[in-house]
């Protein structure tokens, strides 16, 4: 079973926005939606690859945030109470610079995650959603 089509909601339509604290820039954040007909929770997340213009984002430099709570990406392993429902969208932060205002970037997504509800005898369907979109910093 394939939910390829879902993929092309896993990165949203709105724009890159800059993280600024005290007038300081300390990143970037934008939106993601689970790629599914279903939520999942946050443990069921096997591997959150992000790529800003073709450039790898270190994983200790993105925090993944929803329903009002901030963690890293090697943190959602652990997660096994924490669901994402499919309207909720998720913000991931990238920390460090901010994007110059006005510019465009090419963000590329792979989500790998397990599907629950198909765990038969421990063997559970595994999916890729991968997409690029190509967002404004406003």
């Amino acid at each position: 079973m394939a939910f390829e089509l879902f993929n092309r909601i896993l990165v949203s339509d709105e724009d890159i926005t800059n993280i600024t604290v005290e007038g300081i820039e300390i990143g970037y954040e934008f939106k993601l939606q689970y790629p599914s007909y279903r939520g999942t929770f946050l443990s069921c997340i096997e591997k959150l690859e992000i790529r800003i213009d073709n450039q790898l984002i270190e994983t200790p430099r993105i925090g993944f945030y929803i329903n009002g709570k901030e963690v890293l990406i090697n943190e959602l392993a652990e997660l096994f109470r924490e669901y994402w429902f499919i309207t909720d969208f998720a913000v991931l932060r990238i920390y460090g610079e901010g994007l110059e205002i006005g510019t465009k970037h090419k963000v590329e997504v792979l989500l790998r995650h397990r599907i629950p509800y198909t765990g038969y005898f421990g063997n559970y369907m595994v999916e890729d959603a991968a997409c690029t979109k190509v967002l404004n910093v406003i």
